[in-house]
């Protein structure tokens, strides 16, 4: 029965093949989320200030859109969880129940999703979740098969289109080690072109990755696989004013917390695409109104949360801003992380500060959102000698960190020139205590090259100590002052 089964599914597709062979199809598709349920207010390109998103009056604009295109598929590229409160709080559930009601009809699992560990994610999906996750490179690592669906078919006016999810390669560097047990990730290269072969077999010819990459790992993915007609992307957070084709591969990517729709319209063609345009849509706040059921949602999960969240703890005096080099707003974390522990050194990963802050008030909110994975703040101890090669491993890998109790300079697009600790060169017969999060103690092979010692847990997560912070000197005036600088 199973093999007759095969053989007419196979045949249903030829005969839809070769009584449709040419389809209009429209993506509306979102990427890099970050639970930004509620409306907030862009600080770049926005001149007249105004409001965006929100997922009620997001799930509007899909409405509107799909009321204009009927047959459009809603995509989604990774990365719903993590960035506020809510979300940290309940630990991914309150984005699957409003996922839920926004229904996506395709969705690929991000780099983020494991942020509360694979198994509790695949639990969500198991149990909670009314949409599909998907990943056609994720390894279960009790039988070697696949952990996830790896791909969808469409049937969009009879014309079938296979979505096929793909997430990041280097998830072990992206979320802490002990949240991949049970799973392994394959190369997205590999595991597109073993698929779209087996596809192609079964009488498919147009393959769309949703991929949770980056914009460069989806251009090099289109350089390998010119058999996939387009790449939806995610994980760079990319605004791209224009779509971009790579050997004959279309990429498109629609920026990050629901400020655009991605409305991604193409012609197929015996299996191929003959024609795509991208538009972005801008979720402006005022021109719909926004969906009643997952704005009563949202409202619910708020109510609960808002006597903590916003208390106004601080006044900042300057905006924080995040930056690839030295940022004020690193320099405080990493004085605060120092202040806690008592070390000499702190250090803190660009990737864990989540969001720029105004000069104004600070509330609780602002700094679970700034802090909101819950990483716990660690020591460990590196002799001068060691500490002054992890450092010169970092500035040849051009890795960028944040520090405190220690100045840097380095050589531009070298190695460490120097370093001094309260104003005196790095000894290397010395000890030196450093304090972290335990994420980038974790990842310190890929920072620096080399691991750390065994570490101590301070009993402090991250956002406790920040807050604290605030508390204890609410008057922030804190700025760059050449702790790293480049010769």
């Amino acid at each position: 029965m199973k093999y007759f089964n095969s053989i007419l599914f196979a045949l249903i597709i030829v005969l839809s093949s070769c009584t449709a062979p040419s389809g209009d199809i429209v993506i509306l598709h979102w990427n890099d989320f970050h639970s930004q349920n509620l409306p907030w207010t862009p600080t770049a390109y926005n001149d007249e200030g105004h409001t965006v998103g929100g997922y009620a009056l997001f799930d509007a604009y899909l409405d509107s859109l799909e009321n204009e295109y009927p047959t459009a598929l809603r995509v989604h590229a990774g990365d719903d969880f993590q960035g506020s409160p809510v979300c940290a709080v309940t630990k991914g559930v309150s984005q699957i129940k409003i996922l839920n009601l926004v229904e996506p009809d395709f969705f690929t699992i991000g780099n983020h999703e494991f942020d509360y560990s694979w198994r509790h994610v695949d639990s969500l999906r198991r149990h909670l979740a009314d949409f599909g996750m998907y990943a056609a490179n994720l390894v279960d690592t009790r039988n070697g098969e696949s952990a996830l669906p790896q791909y969808k078919v469409f049937r969009i006016r009879r014309y079938p289109v296979v979505l096929i999810g793909l997430t990041h390669p280097r998830l072990d560097f992206l979320t802490m080690p002990e949240n991949l047990e049970g799973v392994k990730v394959d190369d997205p290269v590999s595991s597109a072109k073993n698929l779209i072969r087996q596809l192609k077999k079964r009488g498919l010819h147009t393959f769309i990755v949703v991929s949770h990459i980056g914009i460069e790992g989806d251009r090099e993915l289109a350089e390998a696989v010119p058999e996939i007609d387009l790449i939806i992307g995610g994980h760079s957070h990319t605004y791209m004013r224009e779509p971009e084709q790579v050997n004959g591969v279309w990429i498109v990517q629609a920026d990050d917390q629901g400020r655009y729709v991605g409305l991604t319209r193409f012609h197929a063609e015996k299996g191929e695409i003959t024609s795509l345009e991208m538009d972005y849509v801008e979720t402006v706040a005022g021109k719909l109104k926004p969906s009643k059921d997952v704005e009563a949602l949202i409202s619910a999960y708020e109510e609960e949360l808002a006597e903590q969240m916003d208390e106004t703890i601080g006044e900042l005096k300057i905006p924080w801003v995040r930056r690839s080099g030295e940022s004020n707003i690193g320099n405080w974390i990493a004085d605060a992380y120092r202040e806690a522990s008592g070390a000499d050194i702190a250090i803190m990963n660009n990737g864990g500060i989540r969001k720029n802050l105004e000069a104004g008030p600070v509330t609780v909110r602002d700094i679970w959102e700034i802090a909101p994975f819950g990483n716990r703040l660690v020591t460990f101890e590196w002799t001068g000698e060691e500490l002054l090669e992890a450092l010169n491993n970092m500035a040849v890998k051009r890795r960028h960190l944040q520090f405190s109790g220690i100045r840097l300079v380095l050589e531009d697009g070298g190695g460490l020139v120097g370093a001094a600790v309260d104003g005196d060169p790095v000894d290397p017969g010395s000890t030196y205590t450093i304090a972290t999060n335990d994420y980038s103690a974790s990842q310190a092979p890929n920072y620096f090259d080399m691991p750390v010692p065994d570490y101590k847990d301070t009993g402090w997560l991250d956002r406790e100590v920040m807050i604290r912070a605030v508390r204890e000197n609410p008057d922030i005036n804190t700025e760059v002052e050449g702790r790293i600088i480049y010769q």
